[in-house]
């Protein structure tokens, strides 16, 4: 089997936290053959074919791995001196470069990070083109409508109150319904980018909304303040719409934000009774796109985002629980694909 990852540059990734790095581990593990292209390799070909320039990954091997995963498990129990420790050689080696049909592999993992901008808009069309039995995932038609943060919107007995606007002034009298706290956030913003904690007693409410909405331009999503999230939020990750791990992102003493890019840290959690209701709710619609993996964000009692362009979290959960989630998911993705092949 031949996986084909449309991703960013390879030698970008962050080797202790990159999730698409355990999906190709986990395929190099079975024996499988791994490639990569980034998005603006993709092209249609004169006859009217989805090709890919790609490169070939050989894998480091299994005793690099174990000294990674040890510093990350080292990282999400707080020993922070061993989560610096280097490994080492590059976690990859280019093993050759070519040009191919994307029908010519068996999985095509869309696996680009955000933005989700005009090419990445474009690029979900082009692997709309790729013929069965080659599976494209997540299904990028569902890439498209699943748009992470307007699509709990769908679900609104789930949500927080919720405003989306780009007008100053609606955006105020929105924070006054709610009793003067509200969060904001860009609908394209990933990571905690962009995402600010408003009260009525901020002097700078008007400036940061003049900034957030680019004076007017730009569409914000309002969301009521859940104060739990001083607890954290939990990412709880979904394969094939059902609840498979979770962790709980811890925001710093100075961040209202937890997301791990701005500095927030996994500890171990379980999935509560509320949350597989939202899992339950929310998960057989996933399942009907096309989304084989998902991550979740839930604050107290509430769905606050549905990841599907590039979630996150597998590392940390299966350091925590000692799980492998990324086998859980080449299987599913397997069945996927047998299943267009009438096997």
């Amino acid at each position: 089997m031949r996986h084909l990852f449309v991703v960013d540059p390879p030698a970008s990734f962050d080797i202790w936290a990159d999730t698409t790095i355990a999906f190709m581990r986990e395929a190099a593990r079975r024996g499988q053959g791994v490639f990569a292209c980034e998005v603006a390799q993709l092209h249609i070909d004169a006859s009217g074919r989805p090709v890919a320039d790609f490169v070939e990954l050989r894998l480091a091997g299994p005793d690099y791995w174990n000294r990674v995963d040890a510093v990350v498990a080292a990282a999400v129990s707080g020993d922070a001196p061993a989560a610096g420790r280097a490994v080492g050689n590059p976690w990859y080696t280019a093993a050759g470069a070519g040009r191919g049909a994307l029908s010519e592999f068996d999985v095509v993992w869309m696996r680009k990070d955000p933005p989700y901008d005009l090419d990445y808009f474009f690029a979900t069309h082009l692997l709309s083109l790729v013929p069965p039995p080659a599976l494209v995932t997540n299904d990028p038609s569902a890439l498209r409508e699943v748009t992470e943060k307007l699509y709990v919107l769908r679900f609104p007995e789930l949500t927080p109150r919720t405003l989306v606007s780009r007008s100053q002034a609606e955006l105020l009298a929105f924070r006054e319904k709610l009793g003067g706290e509200m969060v904001i956030k860009p609908l394209d913003g990933c990571g905690g980018e962009g995402v600010f904690h408003l009260t009525r007693e901020d002097r700078n409410a008007h400036a940061i909304l003049e900034m957030a909405t680019a004076h007017g331009t730009r569409y914000q999503i309002a969301q009521a303040y859940v104060p739990e999230v001083r607890r954290g939020d939990k990412r709880i990750v979904l394969v094939e719409g059902e609840p498979v791990g979770a962790v709980l992102r811890v925001p710093r003493a100075t961040e209202s934000r937890s997301n791990f890019h701005v500095g927030g840290s996994a500890a171990k959690t379980e999935i509560s009774a509320r949350e597989r209701e939202i899992c339950a709710r929310i998960g057989p619609d996933l399942r009907a796109r096309g989304i084989v993996f998902a991550g979740i964000d839930v604050i107290g009692d509430w769905l606050i985002e549905v990841n599907v362009t590039s979630p996150t979290g597998v590392r940390e959960i299966n350091a925590l629980d000692g799980v492998r989630i990324e086998g859980q998911v080449l299987d599913a993705v397997v069945r996927r694909r047998e299943s267009q092949r009438g096997e």
